[in-house]
């Protein structure tokens, strides 16, 4: 089996028209060769593909099986959906979610649209490029502000929770700005942080872990959980698996995980980030169907180490593909599994 690994390498450096998170999302090397290396006993051939305007000519040409979907496209909002778009209309099969849900999750607003009639959310609402907010249609103070069409706490940076109609304002057009997208403005809460992990599709999908993600100094009241945090994340955070939680929370939060993983149409992975509100109640944020697989530092990685290490959490997510997909998997894949 020759599997085509797309991705997009993140470039050493970045560009000055442009904020230094512009390529957050994308991968490093030591994260595809991590993956080539879990994959490797599967398949004959893992080749990395990158996943930019040469993608569909690759793809044709190098008569690829199947493909390890890490891409996270180019452009703006439909970006993600992009390389799955490139797999179909070249009939192979590929892991990961299709067009539709890569598209949805990626607009915070609408995937929120998505899940609400079942699924508790953080109220909030999208104000477009160049619109100033009406305080009446505002969430009530704090709020935080981040970019709506965004993965990888881009723009989710220094100070992004807010307390007044000002310093809204000088956000709101700061990351319009920078970001040339709509900006989503929610209602900050101030409970616990949690990512749920996901593994299957449909009635096949189980949790895979649950990681709550705490501050090393300060309230959670007041935490944010930022692109800087993120970055330095050794220092300034602890994750918890599981989280400090009630047994009764945690369960609901896997039900409100499986529930938005239908809702949205999610397939053999996804990453769901919840907040709880002010009684202990979870709020919906966001779905990531594209988490990252860092060997150290993704937090799907994270939060599924007690039961499984990198490759194994690669493999998995390969074979809910093949199983999905009903392509036969490789002598040795059965053998294995």
């Amino acid at each position: 089996m020759k599997v085509a690994l797309l991705h997009n390498l993140r470039p050493a450096e970045g560009t000055r028209q442009r904020p230094d998170d512009w390529y957050e999302e994308y991968d490093c090397a030591e994260t595809l060769q991590a993956i080539q290396a879990a994959l490797a006993p599967l398949a004959t051939e893992v080749i990395p593909v990158p996943a930019d305007r040469d993608l569909p000519a690759r793809l044709a040409a190098g008569k690829f099986d199947f493909a390890f979907n890490l891409a996270e496209g180019c452009g703006r909002r439909c970006r993600e959906a992009v390389p799955a778009a490139v797999c179909e209309l070249l009939d192979l099969p590929y892991t990961g979610s299709d067009p539709l849900t890569l598209a949805v999750a990626l607009d915070k607003a609408v995937a929120k649209r998505v899940v609400s009639p079942e699924v508790p959310v953080a109220r909030g609402l999208v104000l477009e490029e160049g619109a100033l907010p009406e305080p009446a249609l505002l969430p009530d103070f704090p709020v935080i502000v981040k970019p709506n069409d965004e993965g990888s706490s881009k723009g989710i940076r220094g100070e992004p929770v807010v307390h007044d109609p000002a310093a809204l304002a000088a956000i709101c057009r700061h990351l319009h700005e920078d970001y040339r997208c709509p900006v989503l403005i929610e209602e900050f809460l101030p409970g616990a942080e949690v990512t749920v992990g996901v593994l299957g599709h449909g009635r096949t999908s189980r949790v895979l872990g649950q990681m709550e993600i705490a501050p090393v100094a300060g309230p959670i009241e007041t935490f944010a959980y930022t692109l800087e945090v993120k970055r330095d994340w050794r220092r300034r955070v602890r994750y918890h698996v599981p989280p400090r939680l009630p047994e009764a929370t945690r369960q609901r939060l896997d039900e409100l995980a499986l529930t938005a993983h239908r809702l949205l149409g999610c397939r053999d992975c996804a990453r769901l980030d919840f907040r709880l509100d002010a009684r202990g109640e979870p709020r919906f944020l966001e779905c990531n169907p594209l988490p990252g697989l860092n060997p150290e530092s993704g937090d799907l990685v994270l939060l599924a180490r007690p039961g499984l290490d990198h490759a194994q959490l690669v493999q998995a997510i390969f074979r809910e593909a093949l199983a999905r997909t009903g392509v036969r998997p490789p002598t040795r894949l059965a053998a294995a599994g």
